[in-house]
């Protein structure tokens, strides 16, 4: 496929969020004077799993088909989850301060365990893990489809994680769609499973003034890549609350943090109300050999084609995956995407938004995505 050379992509992204975010500061009132510049860690699904974990009775019993991907993220949490957060923790440390928190865009664990019992020791086990590796950080993660599949999940979520999330944000956090503050900027994560109410989250993005705001959860709004029935209120009888929905993301000028796909994306989403940017990442590392593959950029590499990237996924689909990419391409002004394991680190700033982003567990910057840049009023 033609795609556009590295200068005109990174022009063209800048332009075309520039005006995404400038419109931001002619829509709501602006902080007084200059906000602070920090960096927040993003990271993509993990799949934290231990073979303690699992009655692998019950998952014989009512899930074998995921017996195969249990073994896998088993493996990957010995081998490379580590290295992963081990680079986290050093990135932290390098930047004296720099860093203020890590955000996790859901499907911590892997879930499928079993019981409640062995769930909440799969949630507190991850938490340990987490804390050993980067010990004073606030770790924020999002609720994921994996952290509540299973006999009683949801519940052990609650008992959990809630208290787990309430710690980290420094506030009493009793559902996973909550938000919390980081200096002039408004983060909400938003819960896609249980409490999606579209309500609330209108209501908080239109009561806090805000230089940015950053929405996390787990599954995108706008899909891309051959997986493209995964994203949130994706069925024919949602079309008027994900119209809603992606109205509201536009109205706020927001960026919006996903997972799920097990890719790296970025895309601009044009709506009705304004423009709103999807950013993507996959953090589960399963090779100590780390290659990009179907690295595409340019909106005319989106559309009905992509679901070529995976030509024997859901062959019963192809043609309801292919429709909904065509119906979206209209609407989308710019877009990227690849197929490898990393993390990012966001840099905020009145002038900037920064995304590096990294491939595996390594330190060097496969390449800089600057999203904005913002005059304030």
């Amino acid at each position: 496929m033609q795609c556009f050379n590295r200068k005109t992509v990174v022009v063209a992204v800048v332009l075309y969020v520039h005006i995404v975010l400038l419109a931001l500061g002619a829509a709501k009132a602006q902080s007084d004077g200059p906000g602070p510049a920090y960096s927040f860690v993003y990271l993509g699904d993990i799949h934290f799993d231990k073979r303690c974990h699992h009655d692998f009775e019950w998952v014989q019993a009512n899930m074998p088909a995921d017996i195969r991907q249990i073994e896998g993220y088993i493996r990957n949490t010995q081998e490379y989850i580590p290295g992963l957060l081990r680079r986290v923790q050093t990135s932290i440390q390098s930047a004296h301060g720099q860093i203020k928190m890590v955000i996790q865009g859901g499907d911590l664990v892997e879930g499928l365990c079993g019981s409640r019992a062995l769930q909440e020791t799969q949630f507190k086990d991850a938490k340990e893990f987490i804390r050993n590796n980067i010990p004073n950080s606030p770790f924020i993660p999002t609720k994921g489809n994996h952290d509540i599949t299973g006999p009683s999940a949801k519940e052990a979520f609650d008992s959990v994680m809630l208290p787990w999330l309430s710690n980290e944000c420094a506030r009493q956090t009793d559902s996973a769609s909550f938000y919390f503050t980081k200096g002039p900027d408004l983060f909400v994560f938003f819960d896609a499973y249980h409490n999606n109410d579209l309500g609330w989250l209108e209501k908080t993005l239109s009561q806090n003034r805000a230089r940015y705001v950053f929405v996390v959860m787990h599954p995108p709004a706008v899909p891309y890549g051959a997986r493209s029935t995964w994203h949130l209120f994706s069925r024919a009888q949602e079309k008027d609350v994900r119209e809603r929905f992606l109205n509201i993301l536009g109205a706020n000028k927001v960026v919006l943090l996903t997972a799920h796909l097990h890719k790296y994306s970025l895309l601009a989403r044009r709506t009705s109300t304004g423009a709103f940017v999807q950013f993507s990442i996959n953090s589960v590392i399963s090779s100590p050999k780390i290659s990009v593959k179907d690295q595409l950029e340019g909106v005319e590499n989106y559309g009905g084609a992509l679901i070529e990237l995976e030509p024997e996924f859901q062959p019963d689909t192809r043609q309801q995956r292919q429709r909904l990419l065509e119906d979206e391409k209209p609407y989308i002004g710019y877009f990227e995407y690849a197929d490898f394991p990393g993390y990012a680190i966001i840099s905020v700033s009145d002038t900037a938004i920064n995304i590096a982003i990294y491939t595996g567990d390594s330190d060097r910057v496969w390449r800089n995505v600057p999203l904005a840049s913002v005059v304030n009023n």
